[in-house]
């Protein structure tokens, strides 16, 4: 049951993911998009960081945790941390 969760999961986030760059490639670029692109970049990398970091320590914790959850949890936050952080970005510039 579990496992069946986090396939739909994953591949819900793959679609989700595709989709958005799709539509995004398509958009008007002007010469904002170089710092947004940077800042989005910027900002994934901290979260990616972040969520590592409570991955280690939920590791610690909890070692009998299945694998598959925090491969899951770092593809998630790569994926979300770019989508999230342009949309944040091109609403702040």
């Amino acid at each position: 049951m579990e496992l069946t969760l986090a396939r739909y999961i994953v591949i819900g986030t793959i679609i989700i993911y595709f989709i958005f760059n799709y539509f995004d490639e398509k958009a008007i670029k002007d010469e904002r998009e170089e710092l947004i692109r940077l800042k989005t970049f910027e900002l994934m990398q901290k979260l990616t960081m972040a969520v590592l970091v409570v991955i280690a320590m939920l590791l610690i914790f909890l070692p009998s945790m299945a694998a598959i959850y925090p491969v899951l949890a770092v593809v998630a936050s790569c994926m979300y941390g770019e989508i999230f952080g342009k949309i944040y970005y091109r609403r702040k510039f």
